[in-house]
């Protein structure tokens, strides 16, 4: 999926972000973008990936923040 396919399909205003320019700490081999609970709405966020069948996963950083994987 495209970056701004997947864009269209998360709420307004959220801040997808490559994973590629994001700190070690979220980096993932099987994941291609992250969004970050701090810039987005996180239960719709959640709702909008599983309306449109996105995979997705959540983890939490060393400042205790959840984060999205993608």
């Amino acid at each position: 999926m495209t970056y701004n396919n997947l864009l269209s399909k998360l709420p307004p205003h959220s801040e997808l972000h490559y994973l590629s320019d994001a700190d070690s700490e979220y980096q993932s081999s099987e994941h291609k973008y992250i969004l970050f609970s701090y810039t987005t709405d996180m239960p719709e966020t959640i709702a909008s990936l599983k309306q449109h069948n996105i995979d997705y996963t959540i983890k939490t950083d060393s400042f205790d923040l959840d984060y999205i994987l993608i």
